[in-house]
Parts: C-alpha cells; structure tokens; sequence
C-alpha cells in the first residue's frame, strides 16, 4: 500500500491556513491590504471578540463581479500577477492569492461586493470552504467581508488563541500602522461598540500621526528627508529625550508596505547611539522607496519580511539619514533658554535672544484634527444600495448591532489658532537682534591637591556673589547661573525655574568627544615645539597608517616615521590640560582599537566612533577630582554650544532638569 497520501482541497487550504492566519490580527491585515489595493478612499473596520466571534471590513473600493467571487477563495487565485516575472516588481500589498482562501477556510465567510458601473452586487456566503449560496444583492458600491467563528473547524487552534482584549490590542497596532502608511485613506475602526482609531485621510503624514499615537509621539518628532542613489528616505523620527522602553514605537515601510526589518532597525539604532541611553529605543516612521526589484517581498507567508539585494546600501542610507537629522537639532539647554528668552521678549522685557541652530520642529497639525471635528462629519459607508434588491442581503443579527460610543474631543477654536499663529509671526519679527557672543573659557585643568580652606571660602563667596548679582550676569544663550557643585562631581546651574544638575565628567567627555568630531584644519590644534614620537606594534601601526586622514580631521597630525613608529604634531585645543604620557598612552590605545577592525569611512561603520568615546573619556575630567569655578563656567558655556546634547557618548545623561514645582512637590508645598 502507498504510504504517500493525496490530501484533499479542504485539508490542504487547512494547513495553508496555518501559514497565513495565525490569529485574528493575520485576518484583518489581509483584509485591509485587499481593501487598499482595490483604490479605497474609505475603509471601515468592527470587531467582537477581539475578532474570534466576529471581524467586518467594508470599503469604498472597484468592488468585483459575479464571476470573481467564487475565484477569489480558491488557492494562487489573485487579480495581481499573472506570469513569474511579475513577481520582481511588485508594487501591490497582497499577491499570493491565499489569502481569502485560508480565512474562508477556517470560518463562516460572507463577502458582498458590488463594481460602481454594475445596479446590483452579489452576495457569496462560504462554511469550512463550501460555497452555501451565491445571490444578487443591494449592496453599495466596494466590497464588505464578514467574519465569524475563526476557528471553528480548528479547535486546537482556536484553544490557543489569547483573551480577547489581547486579540483585538493585536488588530488595534496592526490597524495603526497600516493606517499611517496610508494617510490619504479615512481609517474607522470599532471594537465592542466603542470607536477605536480614527484618521481624517487628507493625506498629511503628520494629522495621521496624530490621530494613531496621540499628541505625545506626535510632539516629539522631527522631519527626516534623504536621497542616496535609488534609494529615497521620509518620514519622522523621534528627538532623543523622548526615547522609549521598547521597540513599539518603530515603524518602518518599503514601497507603502509595512515590513520587520531588522537592517533597518540596526540602522537607526546604530545611529542613535551617543545621542540615547544604552537601555532606550528611539521611535520612528519612515517610507523607503526603492526600485521594486531591489527587494523581494515574497520570503514569508505574510509578506511581513523582505530581503535586499543590497543591504548594506539600506543600512548605510538610514544611518546617514538619521546621524544628519540627530546632529542638526539643538541641546535641551540651549532649547529651554532660547525659549524662555522669546517668552520675555513677547512680555516685552528686555532680553537677549540667543542663537539656536533648531533646525528640525515638530510637525504641524491641522486645525481640524486638533479640533477634532472630522470625527462628527466622518464619511460613513453604507452596507447596503438605497436600490431596490432582486436577492437575498445579508442581516445583521441584534446581538452583533452596536451603537458607536461618541469620542469625547476637546473642542478647540479654530479662529483662535489663526489668532495664535499670527502674534506668534509678530513677535519673532520684534525679537531684539542677537548679540555677539563672548570668547568660551580656558580649558579644563584638574586639580590634583585638595583645597585648602581658603580655597572653599572664596569658592563659597563667589557663589553667594553670583546669588546676590544675577542682574549682572548674562550668558550668550539668555540668563542662567552657577549654584555650585556637589561631591565634586555635579554642577547645578540655575535657568528660570529650572536646575539643571549636570554631571561634570559626562559634560566634559561629551565636549571632547564633540570637539573630536569636528574638522581641525581651521586652527584649533595646538603644535608641539617638538613632536611626540609613537611606537606601536605592527598590526597598531598598519592600522594607523590606514586612518592617518581621519586622525588628522580629529585634531591629531600625525606622519610615519619608520616601519612602526609615528611622529605625533599636534593635538586638539581642548586636550592641552594632558600630560605627554598620558597624550602617548591614549593615542596607543586607540590604536589597539582600531586594530580590531572596521574602516573609518562610511556611515555604516562604528569603530572609528568607538575610538573616538575611548579618547574623550581618558582625557575628561574625572569625578570627585575637585576643580574651579572658571572650570565648571568653561562646561557649562561649551555644553551650550554643542547642538543636541543629550547623553555622553557613552550613553549615560550629561545633565539631569528638575523644575521648581518639582522641588516644590518633594517638600509637599502646593
């Protein structure tokens, strides 16, 4: 007897089910693709059961005749491609042509549809992959398919589905997503009765972003705009300080279609290292377009992960991208002081504007989505033609007919933003002009012998002195003052009704790893009367022959001198503080790391920046090293100059705001 079996239609569409649908969330995303792809303009989704008991998707789109309907659930039956070299340049969200056949196979399906040129749709209803009835019926123009008892004919699976809550969060950031891909399309979805997203679909990027997370996400990201080859980048990614404890909040699509991709995850992250925590996540949206045949989007049943042909040219775009964006937005410090300078100009104090290179703001919100007025004038899609029927429609049972719960929206004026926006317009144009601003302090030189206690008492009188002055202290990015230092390792400084507590090893190591990154060939590298000879080992002195040039641009010229030996001339203005030991020991160090590998070019390469932190962190000052008033005035002033200064380059935060309610609060003061 043969031992190899030929499996029916119905358990062979079974365990292809298995593939395609492995929980409620699997459906509905097949559904929505479907929906996209046929040119919705509205799309209207409702669950029950967090999609177990019941899932319904009505749009707005081509819709489909007759004849298609007992097609479109049979296996590799799809409108998208038609021969195997279509498959190299797919630009539709669905292709396999499996999906309908598995959902219709696994529950009690029903699906109306109706094209705008036909008077009539039909109605199609299948159980367990039988076709029960195939009638005319008075739908509207698009398509709606139901849903109901998933996994009625599996048990098993249906066993190990999750509580329903937990289903339909699933179906709930799956809908979010696909609806920020798509914000030219008005989303409505329902769970339960009760409204759970909804988007305006004007096409703005920004009002969809709103409307799926919320004012908080929305605030806290900047433009991303990029073009590298065939490669083009848009989208947002989030400011440093507002990094979260998970990767929930990153979103990335290729070509419209949302993807995991852990090439494009690498490269953000990658990027935001030195700007973020070790243990933070940044948050993003962000298209990549590219040429359809440069990714393969058919490596997995629910086409949720792709495959490059050129991975690296991904990664090194992303990279790129980012690193620009990151590099371009300025410190918290300087932000807050920018901004509370503009308030008093506006109260019409006097006030020194300072200069901000803010480059990147948060993007702007339409009126009626702030209002949220599109929620009461929402499109609605009805389920049925005011035309008069020759068949059977589908009914809607009284225990699955919800009403929608109102969503309670603060109302805002839309005559008071335009207000708003037009002081605002005249104010910037009476902001005093900036002044220019004063030369930054001497570098740093720890003190290595303890302070004597005529030392503490001029420290302590100048603080009570600067307490006692504020009127005549004024610093080039608005008013803000020393307070003092603890433990000899914290400096508090004073701006508004802010203390900022600002570690004074992370501050000084930033700075250098910053002053590390610039271009020295304009003068801000100091030359040795004599220069230092280097002596390294073969494999070190190969490896700094080869970044000889980017050793150079970092502020120290350097030139062979023999088979493994290098003639040091100079160093960078901010590391004068070190002794020539300690100049030599660094440089060997660096360059044991770099002969660990890695190139200093390209954005996808992180050595040299490793070599870099290494540097910077030697030559900081170290904490509870007792050092000078003028010292702690050079950190501060030098942070202020350095855009986006969030953490150390090694991840830990340079400074730390509390504000004076919530000084106010520690001390139960109201």
């Amino acid at each position: 007897m043969a031992k190899i079996n030929l499996l029916d239609v119905q358990t062979s569409n079974l365990i292809a089910a298995g593939e395609v649908v492995e929980r409620p969330a699997n459906v509905l995303k097949e559904l929505l693709e479907n929906a996209i792809d046929a040119g919705s303009d509205t799309i209207v989704t409702e669950i029950v059961g967090g999609g177990v008991d019941l899932i319904r998707v009505t749009d707005n789109g081509s819709g489909m005749e007759k004849e298609d309907l007992p097609l479109c659930i049979r296996r590799h039956a799809t409108s998208k491609i038609a021969v195997a070299s279509d498959l190299d340049g797919i630009t539709t969200l669905g292709f396999r042509g499996e999906a309908l056949a598995a959902i219709s196979a696994t529950s009690r399906f029903t699906i109306l549809s109706k094209r705008r040129e036909d008077p009539l749709g039909h109605q199609m209803t299948v159980e367990g992959d039988e076709i029960l009835s195939l009638e005319e019926a008075g739908c509207a123009d698009g398509t709606t398919v139901i849903v109901r008892d998933l996994f009625f004919n599996q048990p098993a699976r249906r066993k190990f589905l999750k509580r329903a809550q937990t289903e339909g969060a699933a179906i709930l950031q799956y809908l979010q997503r696909i609806a920020v891909s798509h914000p030219e399309i008005a989303f409505r979805h329902s769970a339960e009765g009760a409204v759970k997203l909804q988007t305006v679909g004007n096409g703005k990027l920004q009002d969809c972003i709103y409307s799926v997370y919320g004012r908080e996400f929305s605030s806290s990201l900047v433009p991303l705009e990029h073009k590298e080859g065939g490669l083009s980048l848009h989208g947002f990614i989030t400011r440093p300080e507002m990094s979260r404890n998970n990767h929930s909040y990153q979103s990335f699509y290729i070509n419209g279609r949302y993807v995991k991709s852990r090439t494009m995850q690498f490269a953000l992250e990658d990027a935001y290292k030195s700007f973020v925590k070790s243990e933070k996540f940044p948050g993003c949206v962000i298209f990549l377009e590219l040429d359809p045949t440069q990714v393969d989007v058919n490596v997995h049943p629910a086409k949720l992960e792709v495959r490059f042909s050129d991975e690296r040219s991904v990664y090194n775009a992303i990279y790129a991208a980012v690193r620009k964006t990151l590099s371009s937005l300025s410190n918290r410090l300087a932000r807050d002081e920018y901004q509370a300078a503009v308030r008093r100009a506006e109260e019409g104090k006097k006030a020194v504007i300072p200069k901000i290179s803010e480059t990147k703001s948060a993007p702007a919100i339409s009126g009626e989505v702030l209002s949220g007025a599109f929620r009461e004038s929402a499109k609605e899609l009805p389920l049925f033609s005011p035309a008069q029927s020759r068949g059977k429609s589908i009914l809607i049972t009284k225990e699955e007919a919800f009403e929608p719960q109102k969503v309670q929206v603060e109302t805002v004026s839309l005559s008071w933003l335009e207000e708003a926006k037009q002081e605002e317009k005249k104010a910037e144009s009476e902001i005093p002009t900036e002044t220019e601003v004063p030369a930054p302090f001497s570098p740093i030189k720890a003190e290595t012998e303890e302070p004597t206690q005529v030392q503490e008492e001029e420290a302590e009188q100048l603080t009570l002195e600067g307490m006692a002055e504020e009127e005549k202290a004024e610093h080039p990015l608005g008013k803000g003052f020393l307070r003092g230092v603890v433990f000899n390792a914290y400096l508090l400084y004073e701006s508004g009704d802010t203390v900022y507590i600002i570690d004074k090893h992370a501050a000084h190591e930033r700075i250098l790893y910053e002053a590390l990154k610039r271009d020295h060939k304009t003068g801000s590298v100091q030359f040795f009367m004599e220069p230092q000879i280097l002596n390294l080992t073969p494999t070190e002195a190969a490896c700094i022959s080869e970044h000889l040039a980017e050793l150079g641009e970092a502020g120290f010229p350097m030139e062979e001198f023999g088979e493994s030996s290098f003639l040091l001339r100079g160093i960078p203005l901010e590391f004068i503080a070190l002794s020539e030991k300690e100049i030599v020991g660094m440089l060997e160090q660096a360059a044991r790391e770099m002969s660990l590998g890695g190139k200093a070019r390209g954005a996808g390469d992180k050595k040299f920046d490793r070599t870099l932190y290494s540097m910077a962190c030697k030559a900081a000052v170290k904490a509870g090293i007792p050092s000078t008033q003028s010292d702690h005035q050079w950190i501060v002033e030098k942070l202020k100059e350095i855009d986006n200064i969030t953490v150390c380059p090694h991840g830990r935060p340079v400074l730390v705001p509390m504000t004076k309610k919530e000084f106010e609060n520690l001390f139960l003061r109201t």
